[in-house]
């Protein structure tokens, strides 16, 4: 949102609440982590009505952090599977999955062991 021009915090928090279902804390804290990080510039001779806008170096920061990251990224070691790590081998533990059987809509609630 803030990509297209600079926006009230009233605006940005109504946005973001409709269209992500979170909370009015939420969006503060989140636009409080930008302006303390320095992403965005707050024009406040208006108050209450804070205006926000991403800072003019937001792009060129943003685009070191990925060069940077894709850099890590290359050089990476670990898995050497076609298997992404995050979902795993599709086998379970002794033990079971972890949480499995809460909710009643899981799939493994009605898994038949063998």
């Amino acid at each position: 949102m803030l990509s297209s021009g600079e926006h009230s915090a009233g605006d940005i928090e109504a946005v973001i609440i409709i269209e992500f279902g979170v909370g009015r804390s939420a969006v503060q804290r989140h636009l409080k982590l930008l302006r303390d990080h320095g992403f965005v510039h707050v024009h406040e001779d208006d108050w209450p009505r804070h205006s926000y806008r991403l800072d003019d170096n937001f792009i060129g920061l943003l685009e070191r952090q990925s060069r940077a990251l894709k850099k890590k990224w290359k050089r990476r070691i670990g898995w050497r599977l076609a298997v992404d790590p995050n979902i795993g081998f599709g086998t379970t533990s002794g033990r079971g999955f972890r949480g499995h059987g809460v909710d009643p809509d899981d799939p493994w609630l009605n898994h038949e062991k063998s």
